[in-house]
């Protein structure tokens, strides 16, 4: 396009507007239009441009073009200030904020966006290098196992010199030495409510949505308390025994002298306190499971059975698996947790199946070895086969993975996400 036939439509000469400030606000409502759910973060922020040029930045309040470069870009490609605005959203809603981080972080960043962007494809945010873009960004995915910008810095680290600028060129958009502030809630929110939107939009459309619902996934995962979660678990039980304080020798005397063989007032032989009865630990014990995220796991498991009363009269059932259950040991005590943490050994080794543990619970409850039980918590690191029917009894699978890799569970079954660091908090803190 000639530069000197350059025109933005509907400006005139005289108005008060410059030709980048109308370029941004054109910018700003293609992008509403294309993306509705980056609306509430678009449309709140102050666009200001300024003289000279530079590359357009956030700060997460306001977004900065600069008016040579704006309206270089869009004499280049009209979509060209569209993308570098969506490019700087998308950073605040998947919480690309607080301190400056490595170029190589700052890079991944980079990518995870502009995959998004590219697997959209919208009329308006499409520029040129679509294939490239995308082909290098499953690329660096795949070594990393997860479109997770701290997973995949150590490869682009790794990264020649040459292959490092190249990769730079086609991803940055924007001036990183500006961020928002440490994400205290606000941008996560809006991330929580476009993951909403846009799983409705992706069951109506089934359009190219799926990459930023696989990361905005990612993003909204919510760090899980287990003692919390076991309380869910516990079941009120009534405990008969005699209660003294309660008991009133006069009365119940006078009642049998008056009527009988019937007292007027009995003693209170029953008192109810939360108990969780008996309970299921299933591990998943296949090659890729490690000892020590395992250990912490019964650890907190334990502790929250300690503070509930399990320990004096439950029946827990910790069951190793991978193909095949291993194990059953069974927890009746307190003694019994410290002994089974203290020499826990993983065995099996094997692939992951779920269903033996499952046949083998089943097995328990008909031949009445678990008569009351309420739960099964299956801790797992991978991606295995679940049983077809629905179990009489409530069932949470908690996903340890760095990784943050998408599985379908059955639709009866709960699901808890957590990260090795999680535990090594936890552990911190007993």
């Amino acid at each position: 396009m000639d530069k000197s036939s350059f025109e933005i439509p509907g400006t005139m000469s005289g108005d008060d507007e410059s030709v980048g400030e109308i370029i941004a606000s054109l910018a700003a409502d293609m992008l509403c239009l294309d993306m509705r759910f980056l609306a509430s973060v678009v449309l709140p922020l102050d666009i200001v441009v300024d003289p000279g040029d530079g590359d357009p930045s956030c700060d997460g309040e306001t977004m900065r073009f600069h008016e040579e470069r704006i309206s270089s870009d869009y004499s280049s490609c009209h979509n060209l200030p569209t993308r570098q605005l969506a490019h700087c959203a998308l950073h605040l809603m998947l919480g690309h904020c607080g301190a400056p981080v490595s170029d190589s972080r700052s890079l991944a960043e980079d990518m995870v966006v502009e995959y998004v962007l590219d697997s959209m494809d919208t009329p308006h945010t499409s520029i040129p290098g679509r294939d490239d873009r995308m082909y290098a960004c499953e690329r660096i995915f795949k070594l990393a196992g997860s479109p997770i910008p701290k997973l995949m810095e150590e490869h682009i680290v790794s990264m020649a010199d040459w292959k490092r600028t190249t990769h730079e060129s086609m991803f940055r958009r924007d001036d990183h030495r500006v961020r928002a502030p440490e994400d205290l809630g606000k941008w996560s929110e809006m991330a929580q409510q476009a993951m909403t939107e846009m799983e409705g939009f992706i069951r109506k459309s089934g359009d190219g949505s799926e990459a930023l619902l696989s990361v905005l996934r990612i993003r909204n995962r919510r760090r899980y308390d287990y003692r919390a979660f076991l309380r869910k678990f516990m079941s009120r039980r009534g405990s008969i025994k005699e209660n003294p304080d309660e008991f009133d020798p006069i009365y119940y005397s006078y009642g049998l002298a008056t009527y009988g063989n019937i007292p007027l007032v009995d003693s209170l032989e029953s008192s109810e306190r939360p108990m969780l009865d008996e309970f299921v630990i299933a591990i998943d014990t296949s090659g890729s499971t490690m000892r020590g995220p395992v250990i912490r796991f019964l650890e907190e498991a334990f502790s929250a059975l300690r503070q509930s009363g399990s320990g004096e009269r439950g029946n827990i059932h910790v069951i190793q698996c991978d193909e095949f259950v291993r194990r059953d040991d069974v927890v009746r005590s307190e003694a019994d947790m410290n002994r089974l943490t203290n020499d826990f050994k993983l065995e099996g080794g094997g692939g992951t199946d779920f269903r033996p543990v499952f046949y083998y619970v089943d097995d328990l409850v008909n031949n009445g070895d678990l008569r009351n039980l309420k739960g099964l918590m299956y801790f797992t690191d991978g991606i295995g086969k679940y049983p077809e029917k629905r179990p009489k009894y409530d069932t949470v699978f908690v996903f340890c993975d760095d990784r943050c890799r998408e599985r379908e569970i059955p639709p009866w079954a709960m699901r808890l996400d957590i990260e090795t660091k999680d535990l090594r908090e936890e552990e911190a803190r007993s």
